[in-house]
């Protein structure tokens, strides 16, 4: 179950590059990076240097054509003295990002055991060096609400991607 979930995720990022749209079993939504920015949905934007405990996975990704390298994770931590999760990104140093690179990262949260969920993002960056988070949303002890981070690294001539378990 966790490779559909992780399918659907991966080709709704590749919809939504195309179309802007996410497609899911209640019809089409809009996913936009403004869904969960701003105070938007019960997100909290935070600082892109922030750093919190690494959780449910964390990995990089390298597309050769061009070279680039881009690292990702779920992070946890205390935002506004509440417990919560948020996805970052971290693209390689210049030496390690070509012309043409870019990567996209967003965080899904389920609030009701996986019938629903909001896609909070994607958030791009095009260069080197760059250290990008997406809003936090709240942690909690319900097991219906659940995190889950993707992230793609992609070039004119060659694409990758991957998402967390959710958590």
């Amino acid at each position: 179950m966790r490779s559909v979930r992780r399918i659907f995720s991966v080709g709704a990022a590749a919809f939504m590059l195309g179309a802007g749209l996410l497609a899911g079993s209640s019809g089409v939504a809009q996913a936009a990076a403004s869904d969960c920015t701003g105070g938007a949905n019960g997100f909290t934007d935070i600082p892109d240097s922030l750093s919190g405990q690494g959780v449910a996975g964390a990995g990089a990704l390298v597309i050769s054509s061009p070279h680039a390298v881009a690292s990702w994770a779920m992070q946890a931590g205390n935002v506004g003295g509440r417990q919560a999760g948020w996805g970052v990104l971290s693209t390689g140093g210049a030496g390690n990002w070509g012309p043409g690179a870019g990567a996209l990262v967003w965080m899904n949260v389920t609030n009701d055991n996986h019938r629903s969920t909001i896609v909070c993002g994607p958030f791009e960056v095009k260069s080197a060096g760059t250290r990008i988070t997406t809003p936090a949303y709240p942690t909690s002890s319900s097991s219906s609400r659940a995190f889950q981070v993707c992230a793609v690294l992609y070039g004119p001539g060659e694409s990758t991607d991957t998402c967390s378990p959710w958590w």
